[in-house]
């Protein structure tokens, strides 16, 4: 039996974080994947989707290259080259994971884990592992629906999507959420006809209301349908495939995406082995990570809270700390939001709604990007950065509408996480013509109202 101080359950962005940090901290450390090195995220989910999203966005750019001054004929979009890419970037990185593994002597072991002890791992195919700490970062599947069944060929999922050959005439997409409306905005750039079905009354309801509404507004001028508080009942496959929609709407599509969310994959915990809980599916962590085993700890897409994988990756270090006795807590409130949607949107704290219902004295600033010379010359000026926060100019969180949203939200999260106050934060000089202004001014016009 080979023993170690970590194993790890899982390599994706929470368990090669975990193992990393763990080696360069001394401990003798293996990871036990049973699919592809990198999990979900890197093979199945972020970058390819990122990396299809990039090559849209860049088609996108060059068949409106006239609105710069420049002239572009025979634009097309070549699907089987973005995929081809994709799968060359997607290889590359797996294949720097698995380098870096070696690199700090991170032992790769694959089979199928499960814990069958406290501090005792089975492998299928493999010698049982020995281990004093053990991290499961087994992460998530997609869900599915009771009555329309996923067949991977016309009714995919998250993960068969990212390998279809050609570019489907026409999709519908069951839910609305984050990856719904992502893949919503990737294939209507593509020129598809996209329809979206979402059960809720709005469109990525994590978000605030006003994100919500505007970015179904955008949607719907770029021709995409938008089917709100509606049902997907039923598929029916012939020459096409028809898809039933509560109120009697039936719509003839050429695939049908199911985005309806994902489940934690916790099998290989048996809480009749060992002290583990779960509850609603994931496993039961206190505020260190640990489980009711105390040498056990679970992190990222299998435990509470946002599944994703820079959730995953913080809950890794906090984990392997508390292992090293340098006691941390987890704090989510300072985890960003970012959402790969055309425009992108992207937040960290409480939205507009939860803050005013918590704080009465919640004050709300915003800045659109129509005034952000940088937005304007380059043709991207619909969105808004919003700043919240309280009477006394703590932050509660901030929502940005727009052009690099995703990458402008790393200021916030600092600013948030350092417990800067807006008051201090808007003395910070940003360079000029930056997309960054558009937090400045929002702060300003905060500070302007909160103190006169």
């Amino acid at each position: 039996m080979t023993k170690y101080d970590l194993a790890v359950i899982g390599s994706g962005p929470g368990g090669y974080v975990a193992a990393l940090y763990a080696c360069r901290h001394k401990l003798k450390t293996c990871v036990i994947e049973k699919d592809l090195t990198g999990g979900t995220c890197l093979n199945r989910g972020c970058i390819p989707t990122k990396s299809f999203i990039h090559s849209a966005g860049i088609y996108k750019t060059v068949k409106e290259a006239s609105l710069y001054g420049v002239e572009a004929s025979g634009v097309r979009a070549d699907f089987g080259r973005m995929v081809s890419r994709k799968n060359d970037v997607v290889l590359r990185l797996r294949t720097g994971v698995e380098t870096l593994f070696r690199a700090n002597k991170v032992d790769l072991v694959k089979g199928e884990a499960q814990v069958s002890g406290p501090n005792t791992i089975s492998v299928s195919g493999q010698p049982d592992i020995s281990t004093k700490y053990t991290i499961v970062a087994s992460g998530s599947s997609v869900m599915e629906l009771p009555n329309i069944k996923i067949d991977h060929n016309d009714i995919l999922s998250s993960d068969d999507i990212l390998d279809i050959k050609d570019l489907p005439e026409s999709i519908a997409i069951i839910g609305g959420g984050v990856i719904g409306c992502e893949f919503a905005s990737l294939f209507n750039t593509l020129g598809s006809k996209v329809t979206i079905v979402e059960f809720t009354e709005r469109l990525i309801p994590t978000q605030s209301r006003e994100a919500s509404k505007k970015l179904e507004m955008i949607f719907k001028r770029r021709g995409i349908d938008v089917l709100v508080s509606s049902k997907a009942e039923s598929v029916e496959k012939r020459k096409v495939l028809k898809l039933s929609v509560s109120g009697g709407k039936t719509i003839e599509i050429q695939k049908v995406l199911i985005s309806i969310g994902r489940g934690a994959n916790t099998d290989c915990v048996k809480e009749s082995k060992c002290g583990v809980k779960k509850d609603g599916g994931r496993i039961v962590v206190d505020d260190h990570l640990q489980t009711g085993e105390r040498d056990v700890y679970a992190i990222g897409d299998c435990v509470a809270g946002p599944m994703l994988a820079h959730k995953a990756s913080y809950d890794a270090m906090v984990a392997c700390d508390n292992m090293l006795g340098k006691i941390r807590k987890v704090n989510y409130s300072n985890i960003p939001n970012c959402i790969w949607t055309d425009p992108e949107i992207a937040s960290v704290g409480m939205g507009e709604e939860e803050a005013k219902a918590k704080y009465p004295d919640a004050r709300i600033a915003k800045f659109p990007y129509l005034g952000s010379g940088k937005a304007l010359l380059m043709e991207k000026s619909e969105g808004f950065a919003k700043i919240i926060g309280d009477a006394n100019g703590a932050i509660l969180g901030v929502e940005i509408f727009g052009e690099g949203a995703c990458d402008l939200i790393a200021e916030a999260v600092l600013a948030k996480t350092s417990n800067i106050n807006i008051k201090d934060w808007a003395r910070s000089v940003h360079g000029h013509p930056t997309l960054s202004e558009v937090l400045q001014e929002a702060l300003h016009i905060f500070c302007a109202n909160a103190y006169p």
